[in-house]
């Protein structure tokens, strides 16, 4: 894993300039080696910037930006590529001469070969950027579920684009102008909506999305993208359900052995669930006896240790097993250095930032996690909730919203003011798949949106504050509910927040994450497949995952309710922390951005009730005060 940057421009003397900060601010996504190439094109000049974490072949000749000698065309790439074996055996077969052993150097033939059309061949997670020398055009592409990011912006004079926000904005040529719409999306979910970014002019390129550039034409007109979207979700079929458990098994198997793929060092991120815990499982089938596994805990809070179950599961697959104790005051301390590193604010990302380190402290270049199994296996509670709202809707669909506003907030009279907020707002809302789920996703409801001084329509968002841009409604024609919601939870959820988060704080150590989960074939086979099946029953969490693990996995692993590493970040605001959150809370209230009086009233709301949601809300506002400081925007 890596980070990518580029700029095209008319002044070859600021498109360097910018270049080699681009790199500078990816500095931390590439420790091992960094690369730049310029190139006098019509439009003016191009330059490609990379920043190496060496993973496959430590060599130099991995070094990027890379060329393809056949045809002058060169690469920029962020990720790795899963069936390159396969891909090269074939190109070799064809006669095409490797001089490494990079997956990059298979993508730059790929590409050769079969154009913009290769980006259906690749297997992997990836962003990029090609410069087509022949046709005078570059390409930016990611990978179909967005596993890694890319993100660009118009200038003056043509475009920028790199792995990370702060790296464009380190070029000094786009405007620090932020989007309100983005703070409206991140208060609204608590994280920015994809493509937006907190800044008006830098967009984030949606996931499996090709953008091309036209190098040939003037500079002035060059910024312009054409976008095409090359992946979709599946449609549905229904074969024998035996038949799809057996295939699931084969492509879980596949994935694993895929993603171990690596000349460094590979661990497993291994917690108390069923993911970690299938992950873990297939690793040791494929290097018994060699696979490192990582548990982190912190001493202070015995509650939430993970270890004696993760340890259980270690010895029952004969792992390597690391059991990494941090006390608490180790965890606050990394809180400031989590914040000094985040990209865009997230509510999110600190657990990820806390386990990245100590993993890569134990000398891990590259960790395996089960992210994604939640959203492709229907692990979230959403799954169950959304399936009975609209049940229930059909039955209220007579009675007048508002009645049903008030029925709501009779029933949940005994409940927290944000609980019954929440409760009113769905009860009175069109009835649909899509808006219960993202009401039932929603942080702050929309009054406390309005009372920071936010209006859905006229930010031009639609009703659940999310950008018409993002398209809510792709691919969920012709799916059953529980289809629908695998994904919206895996373009939404775990786009906008896990995905990205992974990225930004595992990198933020040198670590690279990889998530077989989000294997393509696994992914396309799975969601293809009756959404019913892969929702609890009987008691068994994710059925068609244990039942494709079979008894690789524990009996009393399938039906434990889901875990995960939690800290106590509520405690820390009203103890320890409070002082900095408050000075934090104070910068929101003098941005200018939001209304001084929803801030307030949201502190005030945890100070009073410490024990439900109202620490999350409380904390994003303290991570968007310490972006803020730290952007000086």
């Amino acid at each position: 894993m890596c980070g990518i940057a580029g700029i095209m421009g008319k002044n070859p003397t600021e498109v360097i300039a910018g270049l080699q900060a681009m790199n500078k601010a990816q500095a931390h996504r590439g420790p091992d080696d960094n690369g730049l190439e310029t190139y006098h094109v019509p439009a003016g000049f191009l330059a490609l910037g990379h920043r190496r974490l060496s993973i496959l072949d430590l060599s130099s000749a991995g070094h990027q930006p890379m060329q393809n000698t056949r045809t002058g065309d060169w690469i920029v790439f962020n990720g790795e590529i899963y069936n390159y074996p396969e891909l090269r055996r074939q190109m070799e077969h064809d006669g095409i001469q490797f001089q490494s052993n990079c997956d990059t150097e298979a993508i730059l033939y790929a590409f050769e070969l079969w154009g913009t059309d290769c980006f259906d061949h690749l297997h992997g997670m990836f962003a990029l950027a090609i410069y087509d020398k022949s046709e005078q055009k570059l390409i930016l592409a990611r990978d179909p579920m967005g596993i890694k990011p890319l993100y660009y912006a118009k200038t003056k004079e043509g475009f920028v684009f790199a792995s990370e926000l702060r790296a464009i904005i380190s070029t000094g040529l786009i405007s620090k102008e932020i989007d309100r719409r983005a703070v409206a999306g991140l208060l609204a979910y608590g994280v920015v909506q994809e493509p937006l970014t907190m800044y008006k002019d830098v967009k984030l390129l949606k996931a499996g999305t090709i953008a091309i550039a036209d190098l040939s034409i003037a500079a002035d007109s060059v910024s312009t993208f054409q976008k095409m979207t090359y992946w979709n979700f599946p449609a549905v079929h229904t074969p024998e359900r035996p038949q799809a458990v057996e295939e699931i098994r084969h492509l879980l198997a596949d994935a694993v052995r895929s993603h171990l793929m690596s000349d460094v060092p590979v661990g497993v991120f291994l917690s108390s669930g069923l993911d970690s815990t299938a992950i873990a499982a297939l690793c040791a089938d494929v290097v018994p006896d060699h696979i490192n596994t990582f548990t982190v805990s912190i001493s202070d809070h015995p509650e939430m240790d993970e270890n004696p179950a993760a340890e259980e599961t270690a010895r029952l697959f004969n792992t390597n097993h690391h059991s990494l104790h941090l006390t608490e005051a180790e965890v606050r301390k990394q809180a400031g250095a989590y914040l000094a590193c985040t990209d865009q604010p997230s509510l999110d990302g600190l657990n990820t930032y806390i386990v990245s380190g100590a993993v890569r402290a134990q000398g891990i270049k590259v960790a395996l996690s089960g992210l994604g199994g939640d959203e492709i296996f229907g692990g979230y509670p959403s799954f169950r909730d959304v399936a009975k709202m609209l049940k229930l809707s059909g039955f209220a669909k007579w009675i007048p919203p508002n009645i049903r506003s008030f029925i709501a907030r009779w029933l949940f009279a005994g409940k927290s003011e944000s609980q019954r907020q929440k409760a009113i707002e769905i009860a009175g809302i069109y009835p649909t798949l899509k808006n219960f789920y993202f009401r039932r996703r929603r942080l702050f409801s929309d009054a406390e949106i309005h009372r920071f001084g936010f209006n859905a329509k006229d930010s031009d968002l639609d009703e659940n504050f999310l950008p018409p841009e993002s398209e809510p409604d792709r691919g969920l024609d012709g799916q059953d509910v529980y289809n629908a919601v695998s994904i919206l939870e895996s373009r939404y959820y775990m786009g906008n927040t896990l995905l990205r988060d992974s990225d930004v704080f595992g990198m933020a150590h040198g670590l690279e994450i990889r998530v077989p989960f989000l294997d393509r074939n696994l992914v396309s086979y799975a969601l293809s497949l009756p959404g019913k099946w892969r929702t609890a029953a009987n008691g068994v969490k994710k059925p068609l995952l244990s039942d494709a693990m079979g008894d690789k996995l524990r009996a009393d692993l399938k039906k434990l309710p889901k875990r995960g590493f939690t800290l106590p970040q509520a405690a820390w605001m009203a103890g320890s922390l409070r002082s900095q959150f408050e000075h934090l809370s104070d910068t929101v209230k003098n941005s200018g951005l939001i209304d001084p009086l929803g801030v307030s009233a949201a502190w005030q709301n945890f100070l009073a009730d410490q024990t439900g949601p109202t620490w999350a809300r409380a904390w994003l506002l303290g991570v968007l005060g310490a972006w803020l400081e730290r952007n000086e925007t």
